[in-house]
């Protein structure tokens, strides 16, 4: 994990003298009050401690032998250890565990070092500085249930956790999540844990970015780990970068830097990617979860796309997985007003057609959409005599309430690249299941009620073609703002 809050005197003398000015550079709210500017008391499960927090376990490049995780305290507790031990019928199945040294990380939540200046994060203004800690377990067994806890300070622990290793092959399941940005707390927390009574054996949940609406305002984060809950403490978080994971810093506007969040890299701890430049380090990576099942995540907020682009093509050529996966927050078929973004697609479009990738997960547009491209050439199916299947698989979801209206040309201006539209929504919050056992991937949208939406049974045989053996499925009928409850905007959603 990276250190980000190496500071000198001089620098904060600097910084006392331009306080004024440094106020401009920053989102213009508190970081524990309302949007309206009224001061409110640091809520209980925001405020740190030297108790153990904001738990949260992530993937890691091999989830079947290790894994990652990460949490909170205040910076009474500047050390910390971790145990894990093989969970058994036992009472005492601790009396085995292993203690690791946690790595720890001090962060103060109110400034951020840009370009040998200190700017000022007023969201977080009168927060005291905390520290993240974080450990990898090694060496374990693949398919198998640990039991694990976290320490803060001295003789401090939190609750002993179970989670289950990746198998190395066999059927595995995944929670697939949009935006949740605004609302968090009041209104996405029903979505994540309905998709959690839906599928508790998941093996971990992808979130396609904008966790929150401001990436540095720790109330926002505060809001996040509460509304999931335990969840993240036993069910592993694929967390993807979106735009509001990032923040302007800079005087003038004209020349404000887009940052990523302070919060990011301590918060979690994600696999590194050696290839690509610090700056993307732990917002890009893969994860080869099972034998059959494999991982990119790119960080389409982030620098250099047509270098990530570049790293994707090598990794998805050198993959021999049955079913490749790929996500990032911006959708290469825009579904929400008008947001196209032509050179997002001109970059990353011809590496996920050319790799003929499984599914491309997406978030950014607050609708629903669903559709492949056709394949670059006509495939042979399992069925003898006939042609058919199906290029990539492209979904934009939602899991928040911050909703947008659908693209007025619902995706004729995509005609030309083969893509169809098998099912869209307004207005909906969402959270996607898929199964995956062997050569056949089931993918399901429930709606945050957990009545089925949207749903396919897709195959791929030993040459890699895939068809559809069902589709679309749905209990509901199309959702549009037109046939939906009113909706009135998310003002005061994230206070």
């Amino acid at each position: 994990m990276s250190t980000q809050n190496i500071r000198s005197g001089i620098l904060k003398a600097v910084i006392a003298g331009i306080a004024g000015l440094m106020a401009m550079a920053a989102t213009p709210a508190l970081a524990h009050g309302p949007e309206d500017g009224h001061a409110h008391a640091i809520p209980p499960w925001q405020d740190a401690s030297p108790w153990p927090d904001r738990i949260v376990a992530t993937l890691t490049a091999d989830p079947a032998h290790a894994i990652a995780v990460t949490w909170r305290t205040d910076a009474s507790a500047p050390n910390a250890q971790a145990q894990i031990a093989r969970a058994t019928p036992d009472a005492r199945f601790d009396q085995f565990a292993e203690t690791y040294m946690a790595l720890s990380e001090p962060l103060d939540l109110t400034q951020v070092p840009n370009a040998g200046s200190l700017f000022a994060i007023t969201d977080n203004a009168g927060l005291e500085p905390v520290v993240y800690h974080s450990v990898t377990f090694t060496d374990l067994e693949p398919n198998t249930l640990y039991a694990y806890r976290v320490r803060g300070a001295e003789n401090v622990w939190s609750e002993w956790f179970q989670i289950r290793t990746a198998p190395t092959d066999g059927p595995v399941s995944f929670i697939y999540l949009g935006d949740a940005q605004n609302g968090i707390l009041t209104h996405w927390a029903r979505t994540v844990r309905q998709a959690y009574a839906t599928a508790p054996h998941a093996g971990f949940i992808l979130h396609a970015g904008d966790l929150v609406d401001r990436g540095s305002r720790d109330f926002e984060w505060a809001q996040w780990f509460r509304a999931v809950g335990f969840i993240h403490a036993m069910v592993p978080a694929a967390p993807v970068a979106g735009n509001h994971e990032y923040f302007r810093v800079g005087l003038p506007e004209a020349e404000a830097q887009r940052l990523l969040s302070i919060l990011w890299r301590p918060q979690w701890t994600l696999p590194q990617t050696p290839a690509l430049q610090a700056n993307l380090q732990e917002t890009v990576y893969e994860v080869r979860y099972t034998r059959d099942l494999h991982i990119f995540v790119l960080d389409t907020q982030g620098p250099d796309l047509e270098a990530q682009a570049a790293w994707l093509n090598t990794r998805l050529q050198a993959s021999d997985a049955r079913w490749r996966v790929v996500s990032f927050h911006h959708p290469v078929f825009s579904s929400g007003r008008d947001r196209d973004d032509v050179r997002r697609r001109e970059i990353l479009l011809p590496v996920l057609r050319a790799n003929n990738v499984d599914l491309v997960l997406q978030g950014h547009d607050h609708t629903y959409a669903r559709g492949a491209l056709a394949p670059q050439t006509p495939q042979r199916t399992a069925e003898v005599g006939t042609e058919g299947g199906i290029g990539p698989m492209f979904v934009n979801s939602v899991s928040g309430a911050k909703m947008y209206n659908w693209r007025e040309n619902r995706w004729d201006d995509y005609a030309d690249e083969g893509v169809t539209l098998d099912r869209l929504a307004e207005n909906t919050q969402f959270y996607q299941v898929i199964d995956i056992d062997g050569p056949r991937l089931t993918y399901r949208a429930f709606t945050a009620d957990g009545q089925l939406y949207d749903a396919f049974m897709m195959e791929k045989d030993a040459a890699g073609a895939r068809r559809l053996l069902q589709g679309p499925v749905s209990t509901m009928g199309e959702r549009r703002f037109e046939n939906t409850f009113p909706y009135p905007g998310t003002d005061g959603l994230n206070n």
